[in-house]
């Protein structure tokens, strides 16, 4: 199985392997009548719990959307809860953005967070996300923006810039996230895409591009190259791997 990352990895790399997974999900969105302004209501949940093969809970990750109003523009604003536990085998990972954190030790915490994002649908949309609250030993604040912008039909650049500044009791440290990702859709069927992505605390600069052409639906060909770079203060950037891939797809329909 996999390893899973617990967090995102410009924030914390607690490592899983030999796991269980339970992730289910449930919301609830009204619509209210013939209202001027709103679209919907969101109320849910999304429930992430990590065990071991011996049924002894590992992490337990609960995202909980206490309120999202959805508008006819469709602009969205959204509060979510997000209490957290999570126990650091001796067996696995126990860093956090090169912090290192007690083996053995339990984590409870509740986290809380706002976001406002404009409809995509327009030329320049843009997303907002403020998180805040107990992290780990101490605290964590993240906050992110994204900026998208339609060039033209079929041409869309996603950016997204996020910071974070981490106190434990074990130490402290603040990072940074750049991330830029060009889409070219050139036809229904040939999509090309480009990610390029740098976080200050791996200083790995990394580009991914995906060649994807659907010859018809259902047998797919993808083309994937990937390359990153390290970013010594001394020598500056160097090749750290360079990666091709490819994967088709077929389906018989009978």
């Amino acid at each position: 199985m996999r390893p899973v990352e617990v967090g995102d990895p410009a924030v914390g790399d607690v490592s899983r392997t030999d796991y269980r997974r339970f992730n289910p999900a449930v919301s609830f969105a009204p619509r209210p009548r013939n209202n001027r302004w709103i679209r919907s209501f969101t109320f849910g949940g999304n429930f992430d719990v990590l065990t071991d093969r011996q049924n002894k809970l590992l992490a337990r990750d609960f995202t909980l959307t206490v309120f999202q109003a959805e508008l006819n523009s469709q602009d969205r604003l959204t509060l979510t809860v997000n209490p957290e536990y999570q126990w650091l085998r001796p067996t696995e990972g126990n860093t956090i953005s090169g912090i290192r954190l007690p083996v053995g030790s339990t984590y409870s915490f509740t986290r809380y967070a706002v976001a406002i994002n404009t409809a995509g649908r327009r030329m320049f949309s843009v997303g907002t996300n403020t998180e805040i609250g107990p992290f780990y030993s101490g605290t964590r604040q993240q906050y992110s923006f994204t900026l998208n912008v339609r060039v033209r039909p079929g041409l869309i650049v996603y950016n997204t810039v996020q910071y974070n500044k981490i106190r434990l009791a074990e130490g402290s440290v603040q990072t940074r996230l750049f991330r830029i990702t060009p889409e070219w859709q050139l036809s229904p069927w040939i999509g090309f895409v480009n990610t390029f992505q740098y976080d200050s605390v791996s200083r790995v600069l990394g580009w991914q591009s995906r060649f994807r052409w659907i010859l018809r639906p259902g047998n797919d060909f993808y083309f994937v190259y990937t390359h990153n770079w390290t970013d010594d203060p001394i020598t500056g950037f160097a090749t750290l791997e360079r990666r091709v891939s490819t994967k088709a797809i077929y389906t018989h329909r009978f």
